[in-house]
Order: structure tokens, then C-alpha cells, then sequence
């Protein structure tokens, strides 16, 4: 935080948050403060505004910034500037950057590192969950920043992997740090915040709404060098970003996908029209020799082996069955030896967890754990 938050907050607060203006203001004058003190007639004759902005900059108290900024010590959420010497050039390169930034952690150096926003549906089939589980693992690993919108589905699956492989991530919020956003994500959020970062140009209290979303969007793309679309149907949000990405003049990646899948239809199109497409997280690392990341992929690669998950709502033999199967397949009849279950119970039980998407058959009467 700078002398000067103060006043970025209250050109938030009187002309909104996703404004190519705030980015002209600090190009034009020697400091926000120095914009803050000028006459009416004065902001009139720089020409940026219109009559109702030039309103809202008049009748905007300041004092609303100290609250916001009481409310973020109350919560250790730090602010983030355009004059504060952490604020990512990368990100302010785009056409409109966020001129405010709250935080909950610490903001990597995305100066000196590749970051990769990686998003997708958040109707993700099993297929999508751990494609974005290895890329996102893997790239990690090899100390590349992760960005994603913090959403069920694509976006989850991605921060975990990068938390799973020790490397960091941003998540980047369309509501307040605070707002009780996906409440079943709160603790991924938490562990986030304690390797990397959760960030939002929202101050707190904002609630999520629809049209945060598209504007955040391209804070995702903005943090990144490229952003890889993992799994999206024609009409998901995730092409807004990529789109927000070509905009920026970014790179956009796309993991092929079923061709029988809508949840692909986004990302083949995307592969149609001109998008790298990625089979592997050396797809996009070999787009950045001039990081110089080296990586044995073998040694590099994130191996995603299914585990057993908790409370499933199953019946009892199918419960017993569900822990007998494992990631590697297993024969129906090694099943009942070790569940002790008749091989008719067996089948029954495999068939429902079949329906719960929690095993899948495959060939020779073998089952394995997805």
C-alpha cells in the first residue's frame, strides 16, 4: 500500500473498476494525487471525460476509501496500485488494467516468470478434470505461475494440481476477497492464498455478479503469457478469456478433446481456428525458450492417479466394492474375493457405481477407480 491508494480507490469508486481511463490518468499526470486536486474546470480540460463522469469525480467522498481500506486490515487483505513497484507490468501492458488490486497472500513476480492462465468449463468431465490436474501440475513444477478464476470444475482442478505439485497459483475472483463465493472452494482458497495469491479488482463486500465475471476475465489473461483453454463448450465463458487473451495480444492453448463431447466443441474450434494445441505441458513450455526452462518431461510430467474420495452416497456393498477397486484395473472376481461379496452383489454394486461416475469398466471384467 502507497500514499497514494487512497486516491486510486476513490477513482474507483466515482468511475468504476474496469475503465481504460484510470491507466490514461497515470500517463498523464505525475501522480493520482496531483489528478485528485484539480478544479473541475481542470479535469474538464484534459479531456478524458464525460459530463456524467465528470459528476461522479466531483461528488465521489474520499472518505469511502478509508473504510475500504479499514476493512482490508481487518481481513489481511493487502492493495495492490498502479505506482506500487509490485504491480505487474505484464498486467499493465493490457488496455484496461486494474488500477486498484486487493490482495489475500503474496503477489508473485510475474516479471521474471512464465504464468499460464488455464481455464474451462465448470461442467467438467472426468477427462477435463484430470487433463487440467497433469498440465497444470506439471507446469507448476517447473516453477510456472498458474492463474485461474477460482470456479468449480476447469478452474479447480487446475489450482489443485499446481498446489499438489508445490508450485504456485493466483486465483482471480469476480467479488470481493470476502464474499462467500462458493463456499466449498473457501479452503482452496485458503491454501492458495498461503503459496501464491487471491486477487480481485473488487474491494470487500462486492458480490459476485454476472457481469464481474467477463471483466475479470481479462485479469486472467492480462497475468499471463498464455492462457490454455482445457475443456469448453461453444458458448462457456472460458473463450471470453481466450478471446480477452488474443486481444492482449497473448497466446492461447487448447487441449484437444473428444470430438463426440459439446464440452470440447469450444476447444476444437478454438484448435480450428489458429489455437496451439496442446497434448502435453511441454506444448507450452516449448513456446518460451526465452524462460529457458528445462524439463525432462518424464521427470517433469504430474502423474494423475485417481483416489478414493469420502463420503460417497452408495449402499453398503457398493461401498465395499468401491474401495476394493483400485486406479490400476481389477478383475470382478479378485473383487468379490476381497470384499467377500457374492459375484451377483458385486455386479450390482459395480453397476451403481458405474452410474455415480465412480468407477469405470474396462475390458475383461476389469474395473478401475476414475
Amino acid at each position: 500500500m502507497t500514499n497514494s491508494t487512497k486516491y486510486w480507490i476513490w477513482l474507483n469508486n466515482a468511475i468504476g473498476h474496469n475503465n481504460p481511463k484510470h491507466k490514461r490518468i497515470f500517463e498523464m499526470y505525475d501522480s493520482i494525487e496531483e489528478f485528485y486536486n484539480l478544479s473541475e474546470y481542470e479535469k474538464r480540460l484534459s479531456g478524458l471525460f464525460s459530463d456524467n463522469e465528470i459528476t461522479k469525480l466531483q461528488n465521489t467522498d474520499i472518505k469511502d476509501s478509508f473504510d475500504i481500506i479499514s476493512k482490508c486490515n481487518e481481513n489481511n487483505i493487502s492493495i495492490l496500485c498502479f505506482d506500487d513497484v509490485s504491480y505487474p507490468k505484464k498486467l499493465f501492458d493490457i488496455y484496461a488494467p486494474p488500477s486498484v488490486l486487493y490482495v489475500s497472500g503474496v503477489m508473485p513476480d510475474f516479471d521474471s516468470r512464465l504464468s499460464i492462465g488455464m481455464v474451462g468449463t465448470r461442467n467438467a468431465t472426468s477427462y477435463g478434470v484430470m487433463a487440467s490436474h497433469i498440465i497444470s501440475g506439471s507446469l507448476a513444477k517447473l516453477s510456472v505461475i498458474i492463474v485461474s478464476g477460482g470456479a468449480i470444475g476447469i478452474d479447480t482442478a487446475c489450482h489443485k494440481g499446481a498446489l499438489e505439485a508445490f508450485g504456485t497459483t493466483v486465483c482471480v475472483l469476480g467479488c470481493g476477497i470476502d464474499f462467500p463465493y462458493l463456499t466449498q472452494n473457501a479452503s482452496l482458497r485458503k491454501d492458495i492464498s498461503k503459496s501464491g495469491a487471491v486477487i480481485s479488482e473488487y474491494p470487500p463486500g462486492t458480490p459476485a455478479a454476472a457481469f464481474r465475471f467477463p471483466e475479470r476475465n481479462r485479469i486472467i489473461s492480462g497475468l499471463s503469457n498464455g492462457v490454455c483453454v482445457v475443456e469448453a463448450d461453444l458458448k462457456s465463458g472460458s473463450l471470453i478469456t481466450a478471446n480477452c487473451a488474443l486481444a492482449e495480444n497473448r497466446d492461447v492453448f487448447a487441449v484437444m478433446g473428444n470430438i463426440t463431447s459439446r464440452y470440447s466443441e469450444g476447444t476444437n474450434n478454438l484448435i480450428k481456428d489458429g489455437a496451439t494445441p496442446v497434448l502435453s505441458f511441454k506444448d507450452i513450455i516449448d513456446c518460451y525458450p526465452e524462460y529457458k526452462i528445462e524439463s525432462n518431461e518424464k521427470a517433469s510430467s504430474v502423474i494423475d492417479e485417481p483416489k478414493h474420495r469420502k463420503d460417497i452416497n452408495v449402499s453398503e456393498s457398493a461401498k465395499a466394492v468401491y474401495y476394493a477397486v483400485t486406479a490400476t484395473p481389477v478383475h470382478i472376481d479378485k473383487i468379490a474375493e476381497t470384499t467377500k461379496l457374492p459375484v451377483n452383489i458385486v455386479l450390482q454394486a459395480v453397476t451403481e457405481l458405474e452410474l455415480f461416475g465412480l468407477i469405470e469398466a474396462q475390458k475383461g471384467r476389469m474395473y478401475k477407480l476414475i
